[in-house]
């Protein structure tokens, strides 16, 4: 009797699961979301920190301790005001240094190119022209002077007058003082040849030493001066020059002064420091004009234009400012993900300060009402595209038409209203009138 018993209540236990089986096969689990307009772009409130558009870090160009500090944190500034400084001794040392490297150096350009060396080098030139002619006059003189013809010719009727004495003598047809006569006047007359001669060739001689002097000087003087040596001298006058401008620059910038007028919002740094290198020694904002900084996803950012106007609002004040997109960045944050937008404050008052928590709100003056749903919400069958929608507690089959993909949303252009939720993701039984069970709601 037990075991017939206890064998049916087997029975009546499988039957009671098959039935519950069967009526778990006939609802859909799915996940939905509801219908987005392409207006909710304005229905979403971003979260920034005002901040200056105009913010200077500065890091002083020069190394060396801290000398003077001007200012203190809170400080309003004008622009080109001193704002610290840094020990310059080292930094004047060195630009006397390069100054008289400077001036050794222009020096030595004029040496070569300037106004006294062409001076040397003309003057080398015409004494060069004048020793030529010399020499030129010289060589003629010798092949060509008068005296030294007149007294070669002297010599000449002297001689052949000596001869024929000196003929007759031997013959005793002249007598000794005759004789000697002739051979003084030829003597006198040899004389005066080699005197004229001589004089001649004593001329000649010297202007070619004269010359080569002259030639060799010149030659000298171009050297010094020509092209090539011009050159260097000037490059290296150039290359002292720009040591110089380098060390005077270094000089100034050991007084560091404000670039924008505005606020000193962060001092790092005291007197008998050493200048940081790497982080600010002076951070200056600019109050007067601010912005905010908001996060935008990829889903909302080809929506968002520059232009657009934004409604600003401050939870710690209570007040409201108008404002405007300025810039957009171009690509995501690779850590986040997000696209940061600039937004410019139009109005900003001293109520608004640097740092404030705001709540912005962009306002789109181009909205319409096109309905976004995800991609994957969309199936399509025999050309036709249709979606899942909630319709109470059974899932509704709506036929759509399917405009523009924004992102991963597609547009409807009919089939759909505002309050509708659809079908994200479901079950492989999702069928018109089919029961459901949501999972997850977006």
């Amino acid at each position: 009797m037990k075991k017939i018993i206890s064998s049916t209540l087997c029975v009546v236990c499988i039957s009671i699961l098959l039935i519950g089986c069967s009526d778990n096969s006939d609802i859909a689990n799915v996940t939905v979301t509801k219908v987005k307009t392409s207006n909710s772009i304005s229905d979403t409130t971003y979260t920034g920190n005002v901040e200056s558009s105009e913010k200077v870090s500065i890091i002083p160009s020069v190394s060396g301790k801290i000398q003077t500090v001007d200012v203190e944190v809170g400080q309003t500034v004008e622009k080109d005001a001193k704002l610290f400084t840094i020990d310059n001794t080292e930094l004047t040392y060195k630009l006397n240094q390069v100054q008289a490297n400077y001036d050794a150096a222009a020096a030595t350009y004029d040496k070569t190119a300037g106004g006294s060396a062409k001076q040397t080098q003309n003057d080398a030139a015409t004494a060069l022209e004048k020793a030529q002619n010399e020499l030129k006059d010289a060589k003629s003189q010798l092949e060509n002077n008068t005296a030294i013809t007149a007294t070669q010719t002297a010599y000449n009727d002297a001689k052949s007058n000596y001869d024929r004495t000196n003929t007759l003598y031997q013959a005793d047809a002249a007598t000794k003082v005759t004789l000697d006569d002739a051979k003084s006047k030829l003597d006198t007359a040899s004389a005066a040849f080699e005197i004229a001669k001589g004089n001649a060739e004593t001329r000649l001689n010297n202007a070619k030493a004269s010359f080569a002097a002259a030639s060799e000087n010149a030659s000298i003087t171009d050297a010094i001066i020509n092209p090539d040596n011009v050159a260097s001298a000037k490059a290296q006058m150039d290359s002292a020059n720009a040591a110089l401008d380098i060390a005077k620059h270094q000089l100034d910038n050991a007084t560091i002064t404000a670039p924008i007028a505005g606020k000193i919002s962060a001092k790092n740094i005291s007197v008998g420091e050493l200048a940081p290198a790497q982080t600010p020694s002076i951070v200056l904002e600019n109050p007067n004009s601010v912005n905010i900084i908001i996060k935008v996803t990829e889903t909302n950012i080809n929506d968002i234009t520059v232009g657009m106007s934004a409604k600003i609002s401050v939870p710690s004040t209570g007040l409201s400012y108008d404002g405007t997109i300025s810039t957009i960045s171009p690509s995501a944050d690779q850590k986040t993900g997000m696209f940061d937008v600039k937004v410019a404050i139009n109005n900003s008052d001293d109520n608004l300060k640097l740092g404030m928590v705001t709540n912005v709100t962009l306002v789109d003056s181009n909205e319409n009402n096109t309905f976004l749903i995800p991609q994957e919400s969309v199936f399509e069958e025999d050309g036709t595209s249709y979606v899942y929608v909630i319709n109470g507690d059974t899932l509704s089959k709506h036929t759509v038409k399917v405009g523009n993909v924004k992102n991963q949303y597609v547009e409807i252009k009919d089939g759909l209203s505002e309050d509708d939720q659809v079908v994200v993701q479901g079950s492989s039984n999702m069928k018109d009138n089919e029961k459901f069970n949501i999972v997850k709601s977006n």
